[in-house]
C-alpha cells in the first residue's frame, strides 16, 4: 500500500469514531452558524466531489479546476441541505462518502497518482488534509476526543 493509502486508512479510522457521537453533540455548534452534523454533511460532499474530480481526470486527462471562491460559493450554497440532514444520516454519509474517496484514491492508476503530487493536489490524494482539520473541530466543539 502506498503511503497515502496507509494514511488514508488511518484517517478513516478516526474518521469511523464520529459514530460514537450523541444526537446532542451532533447538534453542537463549531462556528459560523454550522453544527457538528452540518461539517459532517459537507465533508461528505467534499469526498463524493474528490471521487467525480479523479472520474473527470481519468475520463478527460485534466482535473476540474476549483478555485478557493468556488469552495467558498459551495460551503454558502450547500450550508442548508447539510444542516438539514437528520444526524443519524449525516454521519452515515460521511463515513460511506469517506470510504468510497478512500476506495478510489486506492484505485488510480500510478501516472495519475504522479500527476496529482508533480502538481501539488495533495488533497486529492491524502483525504486527511481536509478531514483531520474537521474532526479537530468538532473534538473543539463537544470538549472531547472522538
Amino acid at each position: 500500500m502506498s503511503d497515502h493509502g496507509e494514511r488514508n486508512r488511518e484517517g478513516l479510522e478516526r474518521l469511523r469514531r464520529i459514530r460514537s457521537l450523541s444526537d446532542a453533540e451532533l447538534a453542537m455548534d463549531t462556528g459560523d452558524g454550522w453544527s457538528v452534523a452540518t461539517v459532517l454533511g459537507h465533508m461528505a460532499f467534499f469526498d463524493r466531489m474528490l471521487t467525480l474530480r479523479w472520474d473527470t481526470y481519468e475520463r478527460d486527462g485534466r482535473f476540474a479546476e476549483l478555485t478557493p471562491n468556488h469552495f467558498d460559493l459551495i460551503n454558502y450554497a450547500g450550508a442548508g441541505d447539510w444542516s438539514a440532514l437528520p444526524s443519524g444520516a449525516a454521519v452515515a454519509r460521511c463515513i460511506a462518502a469517506a470510504e468510497l474517496a478512500v476506495a478510489r484514491i486506492e484505485a488510480l492508476p500510478e501516472n495519475a497518482v504522479a500527476v496529482a503530487r508533480e502538481t501539488n493536489r495533495v488533497a486529492l490524494l491524502e483525504r486527511l488534509v481536509h478531514w483531520y482539520p474537521h474532526l479537530d473541530q468538532i473534538e473543539s466543539a463537544i470538549g472531547r476526543e472522538i
